[in-house]
């Protein structure tokens, strides 16, 4: 059993006939708990990199950079700014993350849903129960609340959702590019040490954008198997 990875898990799970409902509430309680939190681990990775961006900046600008370390005064912590575009990288990395995880919670509660609860499948308010409080273009329901609702308002939504998802990757890109242009000129930097953090954020952007392409394959996938059932 130990061996067994997460997905066999939830396969031996839907394949039992005889289910306590008691046991079922709770699990569904918590899965929807359990997104409801990982929403908010995605938003504090996401902030914590926006604030690292300011603080990057302030260090780049600001004149005040002596710090007293373990009562060693240092006169410049500028060179500090090498690691700021890595460890954001790092959070970025962090929320995709939570991104894919999220995807396969919110698919195992659909399925147990489906086989369990047929009417939550069948009425297709089952997306709209996952809480997310993470960014709208990675949870945002797809499903339309209201059938004589205005097409030009789904249609919104859709736009709002795509914006929602470029407005951040252009932003992350802008910025990674404004940051080691800035690195690369500073004469205080040393140029081995800004090959590094490029080489470093470098390979973390593969991660996340191997992250983002199986997100949307699982996405998918979820979407072909739903209209299948």
């Amino acid at each position: 059993m130990d061996d067994l990875t997460i997905e066999q898990r939830a396969t031996k799970l839907l394949e039992g006939g005889n289910v306590d409902k008691d046991d079922l509430r709770f699990f569904l309680s918590r899965l929807l708990q359990i997104q409801e939190d990982q929403g908010r681990d995605a938003s504090r990775a996401l902030s914590r990199g926006i604030g690292l961006g300011v603080i990057f900046v302030i260090l780049t600008y600001g004149r005040t950079l002596e710090v007293e370390l373990l009562g060693v005064k240092v006169q410049d912590i500028s060179p500090l700014r090498l690691v700021i575009p890595v460890v954001m990288m790092l959070m970025v990395l962090r929320a995709v993350t939570v991104l894919r995880l999220s995807l396969f919670y919110r698919r195992v509660f659909r399925e147990v849903a489906g086989r369990h609860l047929p009417n939550w499948q069948e009425s297709g308010l089952v997306a709209l129960l996952s809480p997310w409080n993470g960014p709208m273009s990675s949870h945002a329901s797809a499903v339309r609340l209201d059938v004589d609702e205005h097409p030009g308002v789904n249609r919104l939504h859709q736009v709002m959702r795509t914006v929602d998802a470029w407005a951040g990757i252009v932003a992350l890109t802008g910025f990674q590019v404004y940051a080691f242009a800035i690195l690369f000129q500073d004469p205080k930097i040393s140029t081995v040490g800004a090959l590094a953090a490029l080489n470093a954020s470098l390979v973390l952007t593969a991660f996340v954008a191997a992250y983002l392409v199986l997100t949307r394959l699982g996405r998918h996938s979820a979407t072909a198997h739903s209209s299948r059932a």
